[in-house]
């Protein structure tokens, strides 16, 4: 998608282009959590059998199978098709690689970080995996993933700054629901109506953030969004259980209206830092680095959530003596957890703060042999 965007539309309007595209993408996790939680509600029967929660994957397939069927006819090559010889040896080292790597990240919440084969293995064989397939690129004439687009400054600096908005906004977006259920007791509809508004404000945002960069570049942008996401995470850190549900929709809107200002800069910058020919590499370099980013950030903080929530859980001798008692003490022990995990996002905030002040002032334009401004 980012190379089509890249190639159909000149670098002064590029910006632009990818905040409509960063609205349709806002979409989707706006009203996500919020249908799901209307399908589970209702209950849905298909041939006499209740689906429960498989219900929610009805709708998507069904989107998918329709997509699939229409894309022949509606989609069109935008750069010419030549011919590529597939390295099989490098698609099996990625395969192994990252699907390891992230698969021993994904268990974490499940399994802690002390289960050796499920978490400790998949992530060691991960690594050395990936290694040998970024030393495999290095070597090859025309290599499989071109990871060399990682000398590029700006490129690089970007992609860093786009994990750490991508870690601050799963770390509170995943721990956000998880609160509103288990403290304040929503269903999944309503805790995910306390967030629609917070996503619909990223998709308004992102169109306006796409022309703002056409005019002064991703530096000052970012810089901006990151200070406005770590102020508007700050209040996080001191939620209650009686801390009302509008508060922390306003709270949670504004984060993602930082999230907006910082997300489609970031990703054209990213895009206009390399020369055409490379922004294919570019593009699955940047969506790699955003996923493992994503699984660190969720396994890290859900294990550290659920360790301080273990650790702080009142005897279950309580349980019968005090039921009252132990149902506080246990609240207690959730927020603790929680007031972690938020206390971590705000870091990954402040962080980006630092990282984007390492971009380049301005607007990047790419060249075909390095970057102008």
């Amino acid at each position: 998608m980012q190379v089509v965007m890249v190639n159909i539309f000149p670098p002064e309007k590029r910006g632009a282009a990818m905040g409509i595209n960063g609205l349709v993408v806002a979409l989707a996790p706006a009203i996500g959590p919020t249908l799901a939680g209307w399908i589970l509600k209702e209950n849905f029967v298909l041939f006499g059998t209740a689906l429960e929660w498989r219900a929610i994957f009805v709708l998507p397939l069904t989107i998918l199978i329709i997509v699939t069927l229409l894309s022949p006819f509606v989609l069109h090559d935008v750069v010419p098709n030549r011919p590529i010889t597939l390295d099989f040896l490098s698609l099996v080292l990625s395969i192994i690689g990252f699907g390891t790597f992230l698969w021993g990240f994904t268990n974490v919440a499940s399994d802690g970080w002390s289960n050796f084969s499920h978490v400790i293995l998949p992530i060691f064989i991960g690594v050395v995996v990936i290694a040998l397939f970024m030393m495999r690129q290095l070597k090859l004439e025309k290599p499989f993933l071109d990871v060399q687009v990682f000398k590029v400054k700006q490129f690089s600096v970007t992609t860093a700054a786009i994990a750490l908005s991508m870690m601050a906004m799963m770390g509170v977006e995943m721990m956000l629901p998880l609160y509103l259920q288990n403290v304040h007791g929503l269903s999944a509809l309503d805790s995910g109506l306390v967030l629609l508004p917070g996503a619909l404000v990223t998709g308004i945002v992102a169109p306006i953030a796409g022309r703002v960069y056409d005019k002064v570049g991703a530096r000052r942008m970012t810089i901006v969004g990151f200070t406005i996401l770590g102020i508007a995470t700050v209040p996080f850190v001191f939620l209650t259980a009686s801390t009302a549900d509008h508060f922390i929709t306003l709270l949670y809107a504004v984060r993602m209206f930082g999230i907006g200002m910082i997300m489609m800069p970031l990703t054209a910058s990213a895009m206009s830092a390399l020369p055409p020919r490379e922004v294919a590499h570019g593009t699955a370099a940047n969506n790699t680095v955003r996923q493992i980013a994503s699984a660190i950030v969720v396994a890290l903080l859900s294990s550290v959530t659920q360790n301080i929530i273990s650790n702080n859980t009142p005897a279950k001798t309580l349980l019968t003596k005090n039921p009252l008692a132990y149902a506080e003490k246990m609240i207690d022990a959730s927020l603790t957890g929680f007031h972690v995990s938020f206390i971590l996002g705000f870091s990954f905030a402040v962080i980006g703060v630092v990282v984007a002040l390492m971009l380049h002032r301005g607007k990047v334009i790419e060249k075909d042999g390095g970057v102008s401004l």
